[in-house]
Parts: C-alpha cells; sequence; structure tokens
C-alpha cells in the first residue's frame, strides 16, 4: 500500500496483553533493547492510527465550523473520537504486555 510502512500489519486488528507477551517471548531474546525494538515495532501501525485521528478532528473540525459541510463534519468527529480510543486502548495493552513479559524476566 502506498503509505503503509515496510512490514506493517493491519492496523485495525486488535491484540490482547497474552499475544504480546507470546510474541516478546518468540523473539527469543532477554535483551532489552532488542525487546524494546520489537515493541517499538508492535507500536507502529497505532502511531499511525493515533496521526490519523489527528488529521480527522483537523478535518471535521474545519467542516463542522463551515455551517453548510456540519453534516459531514460531525461524523468525521466521531468517527476520529472513536479511532482515539481504539489506538489508545491498543497502545496501553502493548505496554502492559511488555512491562509484565519485563517482570518476569526479572524473576
Amino acid at each position: 500500500m502506498g503509505l503503509m510502512p515496510a512490514g506493517a500489519a493491519n492496523p485495525f486488528t486488535s491484540l490482547d496483553q497474552q499475544t504480546v507477551f507470546g510474541t516478546l517471548k518468540s523473539t527469543g531474546t532477554r535483551d532489552t533493547d532488542v525487546l524494546y525494538a520489537h515493541k517499538e515495532t508492535l507500536l507502529a501501525p497505532y502511531k499511525h492510527l493515533k496521526m490519523l485521528a489527528k488529521i480527522g478532528y483537523v478535518v471535521g473540525g474545519l467542516f463542522t465550523v463551515m455551517i453548510f459541510m456540519a453534516w459531514m463534519g460531525i461524523p468525521v468527529l466521531i468517527a476520529s473520537w472513536l479511532l482515539w480510543k481504539f489506538q489508545a486502548k491498543q497502545i496501553a495493552t502493548v505496554e502492559a504486555g511488555y512491562a509484565q513479559y519485563m517482570a518476569s524476566l526479572q524473576t
């Protein structure tokens, strides 16, 4: 795809904490730099969704300010809000899975 980063997966797939834990465990290393790099790879699609949500807020706000385009601006704002909530939940899940895996390495 044109604007997708290399090797990126579908950004709309939902992750859970155990999936993140298993993905980090599958790296087969205890090196914190490698694990951090893998965590950033997992976070990359959701950071792009965050940028898309910000763009949606701006576009939806501009459309809503122009009264005759409010019929389109309000749904864009709502969709951007839902997108923001989704990506925030996914980022929190990846961070929690990373913290859980790092804690398991300490024991």
